[in-house]
């Protein structure tokens, strides 16, 4: 009797351990996987403020960056007055090479009324600009989504600029060019962006990390192993959104001007975002004026130079940003 006792007794611990095994794993499992998943989120919002900064970078030295053309293995100085100005930046990725080339090179879709799939272009984040010898260390393409408000590219060939193939001038009060240039895509003085993130609009640019491939509540299924564009294939990359009672609303996956970013409020969304609010911009490039106001100071005011005014016929790649001299500090 105390033989089946004892054996019945042993057989409960080890039944005991066996759990108590099994609970342990399965809870270090389950904090593994959430350890593993907050490092992921961790890497990725450091990565999209890191791009941010490249951006604004970009934006700050387009008058350096743009100075020359490569042509037959031989750089040719650009005439003065077709250099950019301040503020410009890429047009986005859509075959997911990484680069911006040949068609990829203008990206126009002016703002038509009220009309939320104008304004602004999406595609890849670039990460490399061959002839420029730039490139965003580190980063694969694909790896980012990019949204970019079109009056901000530097190349856009829906405003009549010349051959200079940009919104002028651009600066901080958004004031578009005068006709004959401006034409029937100007919007009025000071409109700002209007990209929104989570609410609010005013982003110049989003930057969005794709996060784990999702099945949604009404059974779609994200896969990214398709080929085709950046915009054909948007619903396989960012997120739909849902109510709380799996209604599908608004969301990242719809083409429009409306994003969103993770958190409980955004039911199915677990893409990541960064913007560069209006305010941003603004701040980047008076940064970059001002720390150079003396030597740009001495250009002279009739020549044809981005700092100067805009003009039509004499000085297409005018930006006015001479008239914010009296901001610096």
């Amino acid at each position: 009797m105390k033989r089946n006792q004892s054996g019945f007794v042993l057989g409960v611990i080890i039944v005991v351990m066996v759990l108590g095994a099994a609970a342990f794993f399965g809870l270090y499992a389950q904090n593994w996987l959430f350890q593993n998943q907050d490092q992921t989120r961790l890497t990725a919002l450091h990565q999209l403020n890191d791009v941010k900064q490249q951006l604004l970078k970009y934006a700050q030295f387009q008058p350096e960056l743009y100075l020359s053309d490569l042509q037959a293995n031989t750089r040719t100085y650009k005439e003065a007055e077709k250099i950019p100005g301040l503020g410009y930046l890429p047009c986005p990725d859509l075959d997911g090479d990484g680069s911006v080339l040949e068609a990829e090179t203008s990206c126009g879709n002016p703002r038509s009324g009220s009309d939320d799939t104008t304004g602004f272009v999406f595609g890849f984040l670039p990460v490399g600009f061959t002839t420029r010898n730039i490139f965003f260390g580190g980063l694969q393409p694909k790896q980012f989504y990019y949204v970019v408000d079109e009056r901000f590219v530097n190349g856009n060939n829906a405003y009549n600029n010349g051959s200079t193939g940009r919104y002028a001038p651009l600066n901080p009060s958004l004031s578009p060019a005068q006709a004959p240039d401006a034409g029937s895509n100007a919007l009025p003085d000071g409109t700002p962006p209007w990209i929104d993130l989570n609410g609010r609009e005013g982003y110049v640019a989003l930057i969005v990390f794709p996060n784990a491939v999702q099945v949604f509540p009404d059974g779609y299924a994200q896969d990214r192993t398709q080929a085709g564009d950046a915009q054909a294939r948007i619903g396989d990359y960012l997120d739909r959104r849902y109510d709380g009672n799996g209604g599908r609303v608004n969301g990242n996956a719809d083409g429009d001007r409306f994003f969103f970013s993770e958190s409980s409020e955004n039911i199915g969304v677990n893409d990541l975002v960064v913007g560069i609010t209006l305010e941003e911009w603004q701040q980047a490039m008076m940064a970059r004026l001002c720390a150079q106001q003396d030597r740009l100071a001495s250009v002279p005011e009739e020549s044809a130079y981005w700092l100067n005014d805009y003009d039509a016929d004499n000085n297409q790649a005018g930006s006015g940003w001479r008239a914010w001299f009296g901001d610096c500090r």
